[in-house]
């Protein structure tokens, strides 16, 4: 069935110049192992990976996708074609992988972690590192944390630069080394 509803709205796309929400094929499901109430249901565009919204109910999971729709559209000049597959996009790395050397040995001596254990990309950014639902004082006391340890291990003041990618530090910590 999804294949058909892919295949009806990609022959619709042809009549139009732009396309918004409402033109691409969508489909919900009940999500059988969810955990937590706020992920009950999921919804996705069909044949296009990554894009889905998840809710307590199948509405709010078509709610939350629209939402990730608009936030796509927004930060891109083309929408892919309704009903086309489109892959799962991986964020580009150029700029973080310059600093490899210097992410592996932060990642050991700062966060305590294995660099090669995780996917960071050149917009990865402490923010992602905090826990989930963590209050503004735990982000507060692990910024003050990450300041303080980096300022001790390197000699490299990263206060202005804290919220920047964090390639953008690591090249802070290697033009100062």
């Amino acid at each position: 069935m999804t294949k058909i509803k892919a295949f009806i709205k990609r022959i619709k796309s042809y009549s139009k110049k732009e396309w918004s929400f409402d033109d691409y094929p969508t489909e919900s499901w009940k999500n059988p192992n969810a955990g937590e109430s706020n992920v009950a249901f999921g919804a996705s565009i069909v044949n296009w990976s990554g894009m889905v919204g998840h809710g307590e109910t199948p509405n709010k999971a078509l709610t939350a996708l629209k939402d990730s729709f608009k936030l796509y559209k927004g930060s891109n000049n083309e929408l892919p074609r309704p009903g086309t597959k489109v892959p799962l996009k991986f964020a580009s790395t150029s700029n973080i992988d310059k600093f490899e050397n210097t992410a592996v040995d932060f990642f050991k001596n700062i966060l305590n972690l294995n660099y090669y254990d995780g996917f960071y990309s050149d917009g990865s950014i402490f923010a992602y590192f905090e826990p989930p639902n963590s209050d503004e004082i735990a982000s507060k006391k692990m910024k003050k944390e990450i300041i303080e340890r980096t300022f001790s291990c390197y000699n490299v003041d990263i206060t202005d630069i804290y919220d920047e990618p964090l390639w953008k530090i690591f090249e802070r910590i290697k033009t100062k080394i």
